[in-house]
């Protein structure tokens, strides 16, 4: 079974042996990749929701039982570091967009909602794996500074403490996605009834009911035109979104799942390449590929949006879909990389065109991994 073997292979190999190869003891910090000599990214720039992904990979592995020696340890450092280097306490309060770890100062000042998304996230993992109150605390501190920062008209949030258009579906997913954590992991009502609130957005703003799809990209009011980009769809977050509808209907007890399968046959309709199977990273309103070029990331998403929809309901082909997914994720991307990581990216013709392996990427994939374990597949 593709889905246990690839389970089997993260936690045993992946696991332990990111964490030697991307951290940088020096710093304290996770770098934002490696390099295809294996070496870590020479820039010395990481980004914060990189770090904070990587950081949330091993507070969650901890908290499941399965992380590798040292790396809740090691993810409390990098915490410390972030928190340390990146916050920025202004009228506009938050953290910096990236960090540079050679010379310890902020590389991009921004206070970027995507970012805090991230660190929500890896906040409520060390919360949730050491039982610290200084993460709880951190949360709340994140929490409020966020609603100060990135106040937006029309409903949802800022893209960045400037305002800055497009305004885009994909940071209030990634809200969407720690609020849900929260909920999970603490039962508060607040964090439920935030979760409610985002999700309101995807129904109202970001679904569009006529092309049964994901919208990217929005004016200041959510509105559309081709001059924001609004024509431009991801397929891989068509299927991250079902796997958090999922998520948020099993907390909830309500049932989008018929929402949820038209999303992902619309992503798959769209975006799915007909020569090798996998997702395209972006293409346009007629299915045709703006961008040439299929990523690592969106092929975990595909795993986990069928795995969503087979557990939803045992009788349809999805399990035997996510397990297909797994085997293509395994077999084309997880081995050969730098230091026999992944490869990252490739062109349509199954040419790899990767010029690193990112640590963003070991987000997309533990986080279908941790499905695995949660429900023992």
């Amino acid at each position: 079974m593709s889905l246990a073997r690839l389970r089997q292979y993260f936690v045993d190999q992946i696991l332990p042996d990111w964490l030697g190869a991307a951290f940088d003891e020096q710093a304290g910090q996770f770098v934002e990749g490696l390099d295809l000599d294996g070496a870590q990214d020479r820039s010395g720039v990481v980004r914060i929701r990189t770090a904070a992904r990587q950081i949330y990979v091993y507070a969650h592995a901890a908290s499941l039982g399965v992380g590798p020696e040292g790396g809740l340890e090691k993810a409390e450092r990098a915490y410390d570091h972030l928190r340390r280097m990146a916050w920025v306490a202004d009228g506009k309060p938050g953290f910096a967009r990236s960090i540079n770890l050679t010379d310890g100062t902020i590389a991009d000042p921004v206070r970027d909602l995507y970012d805090h998304a991230c660190v929500l996230l890896a906040q409520t993992w060390l919360a949730e794996a050491t039982g610290k109150p200084v993460y709880d605390e951190a949360i709340a501190e994140t929490l409020a500074a966020m609603d100060v920062t990135f106040k937006a008209p029309a409903g949802g949030w800022a893209e960045d403490h400037l305002g800055t258009m497009p305004r885009r579906q994909n940071p209030h997913m990634h809200y969407f996605e720690a609020m849900i954590a929260l909920w999970d992991t603490g039962c508060d009502p607040r964090h439920a009834a935030r979760a409610g609130e985002l999700f309101g957005l995807f129904k109202t703003r970001f679904f569009d009911e006529r092309l049964g799809g994901l919208r990217e990209f929005f004016g200041p009011f959510w509105d559309l035109s081709s001059e924001l980009g609004s024509d431009r769809l991801e397929p891989g977050h068509m299927a991250e979104w079902v796997w958090l509808i999922r998520r948020y209907d099993e907390l909830s007890g309500d049932d989008h799942s018929d929402l949820a399968a038209r999303l992902l046959n619309t992503a798959l309709g769209l975006g799915q390449d007909p020569k090798s199977g996998f997702l395209i990273d972006e293409v346009g309103l007629d299915g045709q590929p703006l961008k040439t070029s299929r990523r690592l990331w969106a092929q975990a998403e595909r795993v986990k949006a069928h795995l969503m929809l087979g557990l939803a309901n045992p009788d349809n082909e999805h399990s035997a879909l996510a397990d297909a997914a797994a085997a293509d994720l395994l077999d084309a991307y997880m081995t050969g990389g730098p230091r026999g990581f992944w490869r990252d990216c490739y062109d349509l013709d199954g040419q790899m065109i990767a010029k690193s392996a990112p640590g963003s990427s070991l987000y997309h994939v533990w986080s279908a991994v941790a499905e695995l374990i949660t429900r023992k597949i």
